[in-house]
């Protein structure tokens, strides 16, 4: 070492052998077009100002990125791609600071940068990433139900992507979805196109409509229940209302986001729409206007696609009294006796007529009662026929506008086919000496004796001048 008088030269010397140059220790990643800073710091800091520094790239040539010597840039010396590009801070030089802005990034500069101070043969290399600004196009396509019944085929693919993306499903809550592998694919660009195929089942969704017949009064608006099960959006969807009796069978049609008027029968134009806002709810549910006594019947609710369906049953009926409504209730079929009791939609107990019961020669109970539901009570009316002894129970349920008509329900049990058997199968439970099954008999509290059929129920509307009767399974 020369040491100079004021020991200056040995420690210049000294404090540049001990530096380091100090690159990032992973990838920085830059967007096409973006502007980018490759780090690069001598440490201990100190001022470069006055020192060759050199940016390069091995797999270029020329291979100099950014050359700063004597103090200025020297700009013919670096690679034609990066000029105007490059350029260092100059202020930061006295910190030791010598990293490297690079503007409008190309996907061309995507590689393995090297930042040295080649006198004093310190170096550090910084490795850039280039990627695509968020795909040129992404597309969700709907590929149809196909072979798969009750599902589609949705598929996704997206284009422009630099490096190679990954494609992902997720559900509504962000879980993540099983699907198809990714295809990708490479263009002349270098850019990467992916795509995959999710097939989203639908056989969860069903669409529900009422267990009981809706019942209506001609000139009145009445709503025919209709709803997908579990809710969701189906504004989108086509959804049909038809009716298989008419032709043309459709009652309303939903297509595209709008109605499509010409297709509807001409006696429903003008009178049956949806709740377009409920629709995001799954709610379809028609609502008919001026109701006409040829609107009785049984409709269909449906979504083709999906290929699922409901049907919902109308009865329609005519205001001719003026009292309440009159609803009567008949149970045949029952061993021991029954209890026949009539409620209100909140449960509660009402009033009604004494209970006419009838033992008929197959020693089988039939029980009836007549009530008047008044406007103070709710319209969904419960009749109950029960055997609190063997804690069995048989009900039907009627939604019964506020309208002044008669109503008779019937619990209508056992078949004449089923008699012999139910006789056959209860005399073999029971003592040849009480084969008669007199009311007094002692031994009419045998558990093995407490059988219950009941297998049909017929409503039926009773209006002046005919009866209209619609079955329906229990």
């Amino acid at each position: 070492w020369m040491l100079c008088p004021d020991f200056s030269t040995f420690c210049s010397f000294s404090s540049l052998f001990a530096i380091s140059v100090v690159g990032p220790h992973q990838p920085v990643v830059a967007l096409v077009d973006d502007d980018v800073i490759l780090p690069c710091h001598v440490e201990p800091a100190e001022d470069v100002t006055a020192e060759i520094l050199e940016w390069t790239r091995s797999d270029m040539n020329p291979r100099f990125v950014h050359v700063w010597r004597s103090g200025q840039d020297l700009v013919n010396t670096r690679n034609p791609s990066y000029r105007g590009r490059a350029s260092l801070f100059i202020n930061e030089l006295k910190r030791g600071n010598i990293s490297l802005k690079l503007s409008k990034v190309k996907l061309s500069d995507e590689g393995t940068y090297e930042c040295s101070i080649p006198l004093m043969e310190k170096k550090s290399f910084v490795k850039l990433v280039v990627a695509s600004h968020a795909a040129r196009s992404l597309l969700i396509s709907l590929s149809g139900s196909g072979e798969n019944r009750g599902g589609v085929v949705l598929q996704c693919e997206s284009a422009g992507w630099y490096p190679e993306p990954e494609l992902l499903w997720l559900d509504g809550e962000g879980n993540l979805l099983s699907a198809g592998p990714a295809e990708t694919l490479r263009g002349p660009d270098d850019l990467y196109t992916v795509s995959s195929r999710k097939n989203n089942a639908l056989t969860e969704s069903q669409v529900v409509g009422p267990h009981q017949p809706v019942v209506a009064l001609v000139d009145d608006d009445v709503i025919l229940p209709c709803h997908v099960e579990p809710a969701e959006d189906v504004t989108a969807e086509i959804l049909e209302w038809t009716r298989s009796d008419l032709n043309p069978r459709f009652v309303h049609v939903w297509r595209s986001g709008q109605d499509l008027v010409n297709t509807r029968n001409p006696s429903y134009r003008g009178r049956a729409s949806l709740f377009i806002n409920e629709l995001k709810r799954g709610n379809i549910s028609l609502k008919l206007s001026k109701v006409k006594l040829s609107d009785e019947g049984t409709y269909e609710c449906s979504i083709p696609l999906m290929e699922k369906k409901s049907f919902v049953k109308l009865v329609v009926g005519i205001d001719k009294n003026r009292g309440g409504v009159v609803l009567q209730c008949e149970s045949a079929g029952w061993y021991p006796e029954p209890e026949l009791l009539w409620l209100d939609g909140e449960g509660n107990l009402l009033s009604a007529g004494p209970t006419e019961t009838l033992r008929g020669p197959d020693d089988l109970y039939t029980v009836s009662s007549r009530v008047t539901v008044e406007k103070r009570h709710s319209n969904n009316i419960t009749c109950r026929v029960q055997q609190k002894k063997i804690s069995q129970n048989r009900e039907t349920h009627i939604h019964v506008p506020g309208s002044n008509y008669i109503i008779a329900f019937m619990i209508e049990t056992l078949f004449e086919h089923m008699k012999s058997r139910f006789l056959k199968n209860l005399r073999r439970t029971i003592p040849h000496t009480d084969t008669n099954l007199h009311p007094n008999n002692g031994t009419r509290g045998d558990k093995s004796r407490d059988i219950l059929y009941t297998h049909m129920c017929h409503v039926c509307l009773q209006q002046r001048t005919s009866d209209v009767c619609v079955s329906m399974s229990m």
